[in-house]
């Protein structure tokens, strides 16, 4: 499991309000037309959910954990950078499976369901081409492989029982809850609060990241002693983070794993 770098990933999304004006002929700003796409939504599916169907998720954020065991060193950022548009993000998301070395191993918490089904069908939607992500040998599409780790699925025995929550699993272990939101992504995103978002990005990978050293720890795959070394690792990460938020985050991981 640890033969290769890992990379938990996470992306944040809201309502495409490009496809809510051609499609659906919704006319106005971006905030404007997602609020229609919304109010839309909840009527067609008797108010169950405001979100649409994965294809028509804009993706606005990626982020990932890198854990590289052959360095001992983790890492944490946006891909793209900071304010990168979705078309750079979706290059940089898939130059990660291009070029030499080892295909990293990929981590996330329900990544089999929404994320990577997004990231495919949003990088055909640009025209982006991604051979070295569906090379025969990569097997991320695969549900039971572990090139590609969906924790939740995993935690759930792939749907014999009913799937967690990452909050509520990280509440569970002792890791920080996820946090730095209070609105909805689509809201803080369409508000310009857009550092706020690609914070919480971040800390989903993070936790994300934690919750798998966790379960490779419960099946014997990670000794007790480099679960510790790795939590060390995580906490000097954190610490090194500039905003404020992230306080609150390395107070919850002091003492972590109990």
């Amino acid at each position: 499991m640890f033969d290769r770098p890992i990379l938990a990933f996470d992306i944040e999304t809201i309502p495409d309000p490009e496809l809510g004006r051609r499609v659906l002929g919704i006319e106005g700003e971006d905030a404007a037309v997602v609020a229609e796409m919304v109010k839309r939504r909840l009527a067609e599916t008797r108010d169950t959910t405001k979100y649409p169907q994965l294809p028509w998720h804009r993706i606005v954020c990626a982020c990932v954990t890198e854990l590289d065991p052959a360095r001992g060193t983790v890492t944490m950022r946006a891909l793209g950078g900071e304010d990168a548009d979705e078309r750079g993000i979706l290059a940089a998301f898939f130059a990660l499976f291009e070029g030499g070395g080892p295909l990293p191993r990929l981590v996330s918490w329900n990544g089999s369901g929404f994320d990577l089904p997004v990231l495919r069908y949003r990088a055909m939607k640009h025209g982006i081409a991604a051979p070295g992500f569906h090379r025969a040998e990569a097997r991320y599409a695969e549900r039971r492989e572990t090139m590609h780790v969906d924790v939740m699925d995993v935690l759930s025995g792939h749907g014999a029982s009913a799937r967690q929550g990452l909050g509520t699993i990280s509440e569970l272990l002792g890791l920080p809850g996820k946090g730095f939101l209070d609105r909805e992504v689509y809201e803080h995103w369409l508000s310009g609060e857009r550092a706020r978002v690609v914070e919480y990005c971040k800390l989903d990978t993070l936790e994300t990241m934690l919750v798998f050293l966790a379960w490779t720890a419960h099946t014997g795959a990670l000794a007790r002693g480099s679960l510790e070394a790795w939590a060390t690792r995580v906490r000097e990460l954190v610490g090194a983070q500039s905003d404020p938020a992230w306080a609150s985050v390395a107070e919850s991981l002091r003492t972590w794993p109990a």
